[in-house]
């Protein structure tokens, strides 16, 4: 009987990763920590993988992002268009904010940086615990230390669900409101809007609580998920890095009282091939392309040559704000941010 009930609780799980030491360690944690409910599966790429899901019942998947052949992120979209419903999982040891936004787009529930100690390891696990039990349903509560905001909102976002994300500590601090998968409002004290979508992505602990829908009192925000998430998480980067420059961090208030900073007017992902992963506004998505893949091929012979280092990114003022383009094996990133007093729509 002891046996029939812990089969009842098992969960199949698949890693695709072509580190086979990394690999084994992953899986072999994973069924340590879970105590035998988990029955994990091994795949050293994205073809192995998709044989495995041939014949096994896999409720989660967890995919490293550089591998040979086909890539992470594109195995992640061909198994959202095979298998919606199974949750999916991106994993990087050079974690960055482009990745982030192209997983997103591709489907994945979640994106993390690659545990190298037990104590990650552990950290991973109790994640994706949290994503294999998640549910839509109301009440469902957690803890912000152990799922951050930006995999909470990718949950709802990509499942296409409907329901308010309503945040906690001490006292309630403000809801984002989630309509068959993309963001119409938000809340946070006084301020609504992306404002407050911004402001609700500084907190970094706290708890939630998932409600079921109901049409807020107006809709303030139109623009999608992914660019939301996108500038939302650049944002707490920059933060992040002022702060640990010492540099003092302006209050909400504050940031409002003074000079506006422009927008994201535009952004484009795609693969060091020219393939677009990700456009949101791009009038001509070939030209950025062009110009992603010139500039890639300029800082390959031309950094090692004078002996600069690694280049993170190259900054184009214009006429009407300014351009950001990062280019990097895996992925280009162009984004347009507006000068403060471009109208453009949202």
């Amino acid at each position: 009987m002891a046996k029939e009930k812990n089969l009842e609780h098992e969960r199949r799980v698949l890693i695709v990763d072509d580190e086979a030491d990394y690999l084994a360690t992953v899986c072999d944690s994973f069924r340590a920590l879970s105590e035998g409910r988990w029955q994990t599966h091994a795949a050293a790429s994205a073809e192995a993988a998709l044989k495995i899901l041939q014949t096994e019942a896999i409720e989660l998947v967890v995919a490293d992002i550089n591998m040979p052949g086909q890539d992470g992120v594109q195995f992640i979209g061909e198994l959202h268009r095979r298998h919606p419903q199974i949750k999916k999982v991106v994993m990087t040891a050079l974690a960055s904010e482009e990745k982030n936004a192209a997983s997103s787009a591709a489907g994945a529930n979640l994106f993390l940086e690659k545990p190298v100690s037990p104590e990650g390891l552990k950290s991973v696990f109790e994640k994706l615990c949290e994503l294999i039990d998640w549910k839509n349903t109301q009440g469902f509560q957690g803890v912000l230390r152990s799922v951050g905001l930006p995999d909470l909102v990718q949950m709802e976002c990509v499942g296409k669900n409907s329901s308010i994300l309503e945040l906690f500590h001490e006292h309630p601090l403000g809801r984002i409101y989630i309509d068959q998968g993309q963001i119409t409002h938000a809340v946070c004290g006084e301020i609504f809007g992306e404002r407050a979508f911004q402001k609700l992505f500084t907190i970094t602990g706290g708890t939630f609580e998932l409600l079921d829908f109901e049409v807020p009192p107006e809709r303030t925000i139109n623009r999608t998920w992914e660019v939301l998430l996108a500038e939302a998480l650049r944002q707490r980067e920059q933060l992040a890095q002022r702060a640990q420059a010492g540099e003092k961090i302006l209050t909400a208030d504050e940031t409002a009282a003074a000079t506006p900073v422009g927008q994201t007017a535009e952004m484009l992902i795609c693969s060091a091939a020219g393939e677009v992963l990700y456009n949101w506004q791009c009038a001509d998505a070939a030209a950025r392309v062009t110009l992603l893949q010139a500039v890639a091929l300029r800082a390959e012979k031309l950094i090692p040559e004078l002996q600069l280092g690694k280049l993170d990114r190259v900054e184009i003022q214009l006429a009407d704000g300014r351009a950001v383009l990062q280019p990097r094996a895996d992925r280009l990133v162009f984004m347009r941010v507006a000068a403060p007093t471009e109208k453009y729509e949202s």
